[in-house]
């Protein structure tokens, strides 16, 4: 999900781009040293997550029980993928009772492993690389970008299953061997087995389609036909994301995936709200800026699916520190290209990061005249649009039907695609004041939300999220789109949209283009912390930085 809707997209750790991969500046951090593992704790808000099952009936409430059965073990295969020991920790650990052991044991299940994801990957329990391994646990540890290229050169009957999406890779005496998912968790047959039992329960027949579907491609990793089958459900209340889905956890290539479970409650009435989009992402198409050679004739609008759902439970990839509030899926180009793309945005989760986050955050940053713009609607609606601009603009490579986006930007494909997707989302507040579907004071509240939740994501370190925010703030920023004056935030209203299209331009052109080169300037030249802006977020310390999140299953 280029989760993905995302959104998005935290708090001392920030981070530096340079060379090939998103690297820390050391320079950023506070007095030089990180906080105390109990102010890390502290930074994650406790919250319980609720849905409202009261309108299903006893056979769905049945089914969502055993979905989440299914979850939880996509959740520990998850575990398996994070780092080599994550699991041996997790046991270890949770049987210490002195204080340090407790609270390390509680760091680690908000991040799913001993690498801390916001301060710089920093290991902060047991005994191991002092940062987060690149190669986390796909890849033979000791195995460099180098070697694994060479490799490929030399034996390029190997190249498809040792780059699949599907496969870990391990040594084999002095070849390189891809074990395909299905084969290395032995979780999967039980998973599968369990999405099959859930199907028992469901009388809506294209949902169960799905779900005996979903079973066949978690034992086979062959998710097409499962994906095709996902685009086809509309009116389904209970929805369930499961399997290997996103590529951040693959530091060297983002090419693996990562397992996870999002299980879903319809909101029934606010998802009836959100159907113009539905019928107007072609013509977001139509208007993207930049050169019409590159503009495609359906982005598949008429096939889209916009839904906001409430969360019954998070597992593995989605859950790990930053909570997810959107995703946009699925991400195979082929099924896109046909069907469009489902946009879920998850109300219950996004409300609460919200009321905890987003409100401080704009009360210390931003100009007093400016507060009372901040608007929850507006905070929803651009999650919304974000998901949406995921499917706008190209999947693959101009002049190259072969050659996908994601494969031609290798790791910095997440940071770019991210941006273009939430700086999308704010320049497409344009056409809906242009249509007269917002007026100006929506779209004032849209822009002043937007700028404090820049800040909330930034918030988020080097993963994809957080520079895709930190490469707006600072383009924008140079730009003059966001003025500083008497130390608070504020925007310039007559250039902010002229702004945003330049930047959306050229991360448009960039995906078009295939082209890693310029991908990387982009994040040299924006995906910098300056002393000012370490400066204020460091004032944001003491407001949470996410979720610590707990469900009903």
């Amino acid at each position: 999900m280029l989760r993905s809707l995302l959104i998005f997209i935290a708090c001392t750790g920030l981070f530096l781009s340079c060379g090939k991969k998103l690297e820390t500046n050391p320079n950023t951090k506070m007095n030089n040293q990180n906080p105390p593992l109990e102010e890390r704790i502290a930074a994650y808000s406790p919250c319980k997550i609720n849905a409202d099952l009261s309108h299903l009936s006893a056979r769905q409430k049945k089914m969502v029980s055993i979905l989440a059965e299914a979850g939880h073990l996509a959740d520990k295969i998850f575990w398996k993928q994070t780092s080599p020991d994550a699991l041996k920790l997790k046991d270890s650990l949770s049987l210490l009772t002195d204080e340090k052991g407790k609270n390390q044991y509680k760091y680690l299940l908000i991040n799913y492993g001993p690498y801390d994801r916001i301060f710089e990957g920093e290991r902060f329990a047991g005994i191991g690389q002092e940062k987060k391994p690149e190669n986390a646990n796909y890849y033979p540890q000791d195995l460099s970008k180098e070697e694994f290229e060479k490799y490929i050169k030399s034996h390029p009957e190997q190249k498809a299953d040792l780059e699949s999406q599907y496969t870990i890779v391990v040594r084999d005496g002095v070849k390189l061997k891809a074990i395909p998912f299905h084969e290395a968790y032995p979780e999967v047959s039980k998973l599968a087995d369990k999405l099959e039992e859930a199907a028992n329960y469901c009388d809506d027949k294209a949902f169960k389609n799905y779900l005996i579907l979903r079973a066949k491609a978690i034992r086979t990793d062959d998710y097409y036909e499962s994906d095709m089958a996902w685009m086809d459900l509309k009116d389904n209340d209970i929805d369930i994301v499961i399997g290997p889905i996103e590529n951040y956890e693959d530091g060297l290539y983002n090419y693996k995936t990562a397992y996870e479970c999002s299980l879903l409650i319809k909101d029934i009435e606010a998802s009836k709200e959100l159907q113009f989009f539905n019928a107007h992402i072609d013509d977001f198409e139509q208007k993207l800026p930049y050169e019409k050679k590159y503009i495609r004739k359906s982005a598949g609008g008429s096939n889209n699916i916009l839904a906001i759902m409430n969360v019954a439970y998070f597992g593995g990839d989605c859950n790990k520190a930053v909570k997810t509030i959107a995703s946009s899926l699925p991400n195979d180009p082929r099924v896109t290209d046909v069907k469009g793309g489902k946009k879920q945005m998850f109300k219950n989760m996004m409300e609460a990061k919200f009321d905890k986050i987003v409100v401080p955050i704009a009360k210390k940053l931003l100009d007093t005249s400016l507060l009372p713009f901040v608007d929850k609607t507006a905070f929803t609606s651009f999650v919304t649009l974000h998901e949406v601009s995921h499917t706008l603009g190209r999947g693959f490579v101009f002049g190259n039907d072969t050659l996908s986006v994601r494969k031609s930007m290798k790791e910095l494909y997440s940071a770019i695609e991210e941006t273009k997707a939430d700086i999308l989302g704010m320049y497409n507040h344009k056409h809906l004041l242009e249509m007269k579907v917002k007026d100006e004071d929506y779209i004032k509240r849209a822009c002043v939300t937007y700028l404090a939740g820049l800040y909330r994501s930034i918030r988020f370190g080097a993963e994809a999220h957080g520079m895709a925010n930190l490469i707006q703030l600072n383009f924008l920023r140079v730009q003059g789109a966001i003025k500083k004056k008497d130390g608070k935030l504020s925007i310039d209203e007559k250039i902010f949209f002229d702004k945003v299209g330049d930047l959306a331009r050229m991360v448009l052109t960039v995906e078009a283009d295939g082209d890693y080169n310029a991908a990387k300037k982009i994040i040299e030249q924006y995906g910098r912390v300056t002393d000012e802006l370490s400066a204020e977020i460091e004032s944001l310390k003491d407001i949470p930085r996410d979720l610590d999140t707990k469900y009903n299953y």
